[in-house]
């Protein structure tokens, strides 16, 4: 079950790689290190469009985990 575990642990960490890669990709001046905004003006509509479309991946991501998560835990109550 922890290779189960893990497995889960290291698809968010991927889904989390990936999405700061693509803020690199579309948003010329992304900073996610800046104290005012991760953008300059001028590009902070693309980086809203961005994390709009990152936060749907992730609920979807929490969703698909979740249920995986609950399978587990169902599968290790019956092996009890």
């Amino acid at each position: 079950m922890s290779a189960q575990l893990q497995a889960l642990v290291d698809r968010v960490h991927r889904h989390e790689r990936d999405w700061e890669a693509t803020f690199y990709e579309r948003v010329p001046t992304y900073d996610p290190h800046s104290g005012d905004q991760p953008a300059d003006d001028e590009h902070m509509g693309t980086w809203d469009e961005t994390d709009e479309s990152r936060a749907q991946d992730s609920r979807e991501l929490l969703l698909t985990l979740t249920a995986e998560l609950e399978a587990l835990i169902r599968e290790a109550e019956d092996s009890r």
